[in-house]
């Protein structure tokens, strides 16, 4: 297709649910390093069978990472030349030495390829009771009564060298082709083997595994201050083996790691991806027909925050977020920011080039989670009011699609600004009320928003002291709340567009939101606990040390109860969200999407599996009212918004993770109420009985998707202290 088309795909990409912009790391540097890791050749004395596949993954990525220059690569594998035997301490070891050379800027692959299995938790902190364990070359056989298998690496010990590495700004790509939990599935294949070890086989007895969540095999992600990126891909999800595969029936040295080898595959193109492109382009080449059936039962994971960046930081990419094709149908719908008449390319592959089109369509009958395609002409342009003349059929080798354009949105309305202390509308010659209509006006110019100033509005508008100020509530007290600009803040579009783009969001939630049926209850129970600070302890001027008065004011608070509906919570005050399975069945996909009083959205992630306990969606948050907002004021207060946005996860499909597609603010966006949350944390132990399980809701039938709506509002200092009946100096 011509120019024109490209243009209009680059810039109708940035709109609505994709971030304005991705922040990717640079390109690789001296400081890059790759460490391989194999291990097939275990002990056979103590009964652990060998693998035949992992040397060939390391030989296979070694090639790989060196025809790309730049990387630091160092080698555990046996029967691998210049492979050093990769034991426990010579696996951690070489981790250590990365970590003290590795700094600000570094890049570091990490691949690990052997046996996996699963042990008794050492530390309590895993919701099934169970340790991921990987199984280095000297893993030994447990003695009796003993629930610890000798020399296996601990998934915390991984996550602890990742999150070190993270600390000195290095960012880090982990890639696990291991089974990390089990289950009685079986290769079916004599050219399919499975990297899962029972616990059994090493001595160890184990529960079997009733987890309600996917477990990390490395939780490297719990802090998201740390300045480093990271991301990991798992070859399988926990309820399914990885598998190794026999690439030539005539050779015995053809094993491969399944997920490995495809991996390396994509890796060796020339094409300029991002993380995710890959991360689809592996999941379509496992679901190829040339992969033995049974090997095509493993679903691989990813998580991390490199998920949109160029794969190694390397050339730039088309920045393409796209969505898997099946037929007719789009694997992807309104939680992904689609609906009926938007027009998508059609393409052939994951890493197709943006000259690679096959043909245009148009969606319709757009769902939460899919939609119909119908094949348009190239010269198709989206409109809401009605769809393009359809045109032949979509083809057959169409796998993937790509946002060209979309329709206007439902029209964002504005109230027109009035005094916030006297509440009389402001005449059209205030310089603030003229700067809105402006700002509206090239908005909607620039960017084809439909942004329109109404008396009759979801978004009011007010005036105080020079500033103007946006927000569904614009006062609490005497206090201006919600998101604020004056004139010297810069430019007001880009606080339009973010207020468009979280309304478009709320709307589409709402809407979907509500009371679940009889018939078909949620089947995972979402609870958010709030720990009341002790206003008492809050001083009535700002203090200088924030996280230290927070730190203060929940040394006394009380017992973790359960948010009520619309509550005002102040500085300090801390919530926690778990989501427990109610319902057996197939795993779901769990998406925290929060909206805060400055319009900012931002998502995290939860696998959950199974009835057996709560997890933990996203981090928890600690509540500061008076931490710096986007706009660089120093008031973060007013309504809030958090939806559940809960999913039935389907095999070989890639999970509905929402992290990264909703956010549009900063870098640290969402992050305004995380103060103080690491050393909050430790006197938080135990004041949250998050593991009560209210009973399960039976055998019955479930829809495919769930939302459930929160709401609260963040009051000012000056106000929460007035309303405890104590004096304030604000």
């Amino acid at each position: 297709m011509g120019d024109l088309r490209q243009l209009n795909f680059f810039r109708n990409f940035l709109v609505f649910l994709v971030p304005l912009l991705v922040l990717f790391p640079g390109a690789l540097s001296a400081g890059s390093y790759a460490l391989l890791v194999g291990v097939s050749d275990y002990d056979d004395t103590i009964g652990l069978a060998d693998l035949r596949g992992p040397a060939n993954d390391v030989r296979l990525l070694r090639d790989t990472l060196t025809g790309r220059g730049g990387f630091d690569i160092r080698v555990l594998a046996d029967g691998v030349d210049g492979g050093l035997r990769p034991t426990r301490n010579a696996i951690l070891g070489a981790l250590d030495a990365i970590v003290a050379e590795a700094e600000q800027g570094s890049f570091v692959y990490i691949h690990f390829s052997g046996h996996g299995t699963q042990q008794a938790d050492r530390d309590g902190d895993e919701t099934d009771g169970l340790d991921e364990v990987f199984l280095p070359a000297d893993t030994a056989r447990a003695e009796p009564g003993s629930s610890v298998i000798p020399n296996a690496i601990v998934d915390e010990e991984l996550g602890e060298r990742i999150a070190a590495l993270r600390t000195k700004g290095a960012d880090v790509w982990f890639v696990l082709d291991s089974c990390h939990s089990g289950s009685g599935l079986r290769a079916g294949s004599p050219r399919v083997a499975s990297r899962f070890v029972e616990p059994s086989a090493l001595g160890v007895t184990v529960t079997p595994s009733t987890q309600s969540v996917l477990t990390p095999a490395v939780d490297a992600t719990g802090d998201t201050d740390l300045p480093g990126k990271y991301l990991a891909f798992y070859a399988a999800q926990s309820s399914e083996l990885a598998r190794e595969i026999q690439v030539d029936e005539a050779s015995e040295d053809s094993w491969y790691g399944l997920f490995s080898s495809r991996l390396a595959a994509r890796l060796q193109t020339d094409k300029a991806l991002s993380y995710r492109q890959l991360f689809q382009a592996v999941l379509t080449d496992l679901n190829d027909g040339a992969v033995p059936g049974a090997a095509r039962l493993q679903t691989p994971m990813w998580e991390g925050d490199l998920i949109d960046a160029p794969v190694f930081g390397g050339g730039d990419t088309i920045g393409v977020r796209q969505f898997a094709v099946d037929g007719t149908r789009l694997e992807a719908g309104k939680l992904h920011g689609l609906q009926d008449n938007t027009l998508v390319a059609l393409v052939a592959d994951a890493a197709s080039g943006a000259d690679d089109i096959l043909s245009f369509a148009q969606l319709d009958a757009t769902d939460a989670t899919s939609a119909r395609l119908a094949p348009v002409g190239g010269t198709c342009m989206a409109s809401a009011s009605a769809p393009c003349e359809r045109v032949g059929t979509v083809p057959a080798a169409a796998r993937f699609a790509r946002v060209v354009s979309r329709p206007l949105d439902t029209a964002l309305r504005i109230a027109p600004p009035s005094d916030l202390e006297t509440g009389a509308p402001l005449p059209g010659t205030d310089p603030l009320v003229q700067a809105l209509s402006a700002a509206v006006g090239r908005t909607n110019a620039e960017h084809g928003t439909n942004i329109v100033i109404d008396a009759e509005a979801d978004v009011l508008s007010g005036v105080h002291n020079g500033t103007l100020w946006l927000g569904s509530k614009l006062a609490i007290g005497q206090t201006p709340v919600g998101l604020a600009w004056a004139p010297d803040d810069g430019d007001l579009v880009p606080l339009l567009l973010r207020i468009n783009s979280a309304e478009n969001v709320a709307e589409m939630l709402s809407n979907v939101a509500g009371t679940p049926s009889l018939l078909f209850p949620s089947p995972v129970e979402i609870t958010v606990q709030r720990v009341v600070s002790d206003i008492s302890a809050l001083a009535p001027a700002v203090p200088v040390d924030l996280r230290g008065e927070c730190i203060a004011a929940l040394k006394a608070a009380s017992n973790a109860v359960e948010l009520g509906v619309g509550e005002a919570l102040k500085q300090c005050d801390h919530l926690s969200f778990g989501a427990q399975g109610l319902v057996q069945g197939p795993a779901r996909d769990v998406n925290r999407i929060y909206i805060d009083s400055q319009y900012c959205v931002s998502v995290e992630y939860q696998r959950v599996e199974g009835t057996s306990s709560m997890a933990n969606v996203g981090q928890p948050m600690t509540i500061c009212a008076d931490c710096p907002a986007a706009t660089g004021t120093v008031q973060s207060t007013g309504a809030e918004r958090m939806f559940f946005v809960i999913t039935e996860a389907e095999p070989n499909r890639e999970a509905l993770n929402l992290e990264g597609l909703m956010r549009n603010c900063g870098q640290d966006a969402g992050q305004t109420r995380s103060a103080a949350s690491d050393q909050v944390s430790g006197f938080l132990k135990g004041l949250a009985d998050q593991n009560a399980t209210r009973g399960g809701m039976g055998a019955i039938g479930i829809a495919s998707i769930w939302v459930e709506a929160f709401s609260w509002q963040v009051l000012p200092r000056r106000e929460a202290l007035q309303q405890a009946g104590l004096s304030s100096e604000n």
